[in-house]
């Protein structure tokens, strides 16, 4: 009887220190991935600033393209009605030479 006794007390002694140990592993793995889920955080959060930097550059880079666009535009329809009113002077006599 003794003998079972002292065997039971040794298991419990061994599950506790296997209980102490799993808790140390677990506290460990927790903390670890923590520390991984932050500075995979930081890092999309660095990337995340960096993306909206480029689509805001990206934007200006739009805006200008478009006023060039209407200023060509503009500069284009000019140069038609320039060409179209040297057409209809072609050949008129009564054009006055500056």
């Amino acid at each position: 009887m003794n003998k079972h006794k002292k065997e039971v007390n040794m298991l419990k002694s061994e599950k506790d220190s296997l209980q102490d140990t799993l808790k140390k592993k677990t506290i460990e793995v927790k903390s670890t991935l923590l520390q991984e889920l932050n500075k995979v955080e930081d890092e999309m959060k660095r990337h995340f600033s960096h993306q909206k930097a480029e689509y805001s550059r990206l934007q200006q880079q739009i805006s200008q393209l478009k006023t060039e666009k209407t200023v060509l535009q503009n500069q284009l329809i000019a140069l038609q009605r320039r060409i179209s009113d040297l057409e209809m002077q072609v050949g008129n006599d009564d054009v006055k030479y500056v």
